[in-house]
């Protein structure tokens, strides 16, 4: 007999489950390649990471990018970052919940019209996630932009540190 958790789980691995982000926005997990038996992966120390714990936090990390609203993208910060997170890419790095929100405010203002979406699964095994994402390639933000991130889960399953890398982007003027 199938519980209603197993079900759930095999329903977001699967992408079956639509999930509504802090922020409001609904938004669909991609399908999840977990290292291990489903719905954990081992976390290294001897645990298990939950899946729909790792879908749920890389879901958070994407609406934190999209979230316009400052006080709801802050909330999101937190939720998804340990208090001394950090991010890091080759034109932006943040560490603390302060920074982070500061460092996504600025790509922001500087990417407008601009949303990530998740374009691969999600996969994890021992306390590493790694997942690809895109944005652009619309009417309102024309130029497509793609990357891989790479991350480090904390015991509590927040982020406690992403790299970020750019696969995909216009050629440089000049």
């Amino acid at each position: 007999m199938m519980t209603r958790r197993k079900f759930l789980v095999s329903s977001l691995v699967a992408g079956a489950i639509p999930l509504a982000s802090a922020a409001g926005t609904q938004v669909t997990a991609a399908p999840t390649k977990l290292a291990g038996e489903a719905p954990g992966v081992d976390d290294g120390s001897g645990g298990r990471l939950d899946a729909l714990n790792v879908n749920e936090t890389v879901v958070r990390y994407i609406s934190a990018w999209n979230e316009h609203d400052a006080k709801r993208r802050r909330v999101l910060v937190a939720e998804t970052w340990t208090e001394d997170g950090s991010y890091v890419d080759a034109h932006r790095h943040g560490t603390g919940h302060d920074a982070i929100d500061a460092m996504l405010a600025a790509a922001q203002a500087r990417f407008p019209g601009y949303r990530i979406r998740l374009i691969s699964g999600i996969e994890a095994h021992n306390s590493f996630v790694r997942f690809g994402w895109a944005a652009g390639g619309t009417e309102e933000a024309p130029l497509y932009l793609g990357g891989t991130d790479f991350a480090t889960l904390a015991s509590d399953g927040r982020f406690q540190a992403v790299a970020g890398f750019t696969d995909a982007a216009p050629a440089p003027i000049g």
